[in-house]
């Protein structure tokens, strides 16, 4: 229907997001969860754990009260995704500076060596299922796809760095 990525974006957002939208959209979350869940039993981490370990590329550390509002559960769940990547000595809980009832969590050398390991692993994946992109809209696609990244990050109070594609 769209030769370029840009055009459908353009298109989108002149018009009401279309059902077919929403069905595609769905497809990337489904196929995102899927290599999410693929990479990260290879490690032998839970769904979650692999999203923490991600979601503090680009950050030293995470208030354990951030994280539960990223994941909009409560301070238990946090507490049991947490203390599940401590036992696997991915995350250490360190005290906030500035106020020690305030538990942040990093990222430990090994965390960060299987950080890195499963981005690899989720670029492997993801080549997969761009072949059917040129290498302009790859670039189009991924700048769209950091602008819009970037707006929800800023959303949710600066807890994240802002990306670059």
């Amino acid at each position: 229907m769209f030769d370029n990525v840009k055009y459908f974006l353009i298109a989108m957002a002149q018009e009401k997001l279309s059902h077919t939208f929403y069905l595609s959209y769905v497809t990337l979350l489904r196929q995102g969860k899927l290599q999410l869940l693929s990479a990260g039993a290879n490690f032998n981490l839970t769904l979650i754990q692999t999203l923490t370990l991600l979601l503090m590329a680009n950050v030293h550390e995470l208030s354990m009260g951030d994280l539960g509002r990223l994941y909009a559960c409560d301070a238990s769940n946090v507490t049991g995704i947490v203390d599940g990547l401590e036992e696997k000595e991915l995350v250490a809980r360190q005290s906030c500076p500035g106020d020690r009832r305030i538990k942040m969590i990093v990222l430990t050398p090994a965390g960060k060596q299987l950080q890195a390991r499963l981005f690899e692993r989720l670029a492997a994946a993801s080549d997969d299922i761009f072949t059917v992109l040129t290498p302009d809209e790859r670039k189009q696609f991924v700048h769209l796809v950091v602008k819009v990244s970037n707006h929800l990050r800023a959303a949710e109070g600066g807890i994240f760095p802002q990306l670059t594609p």
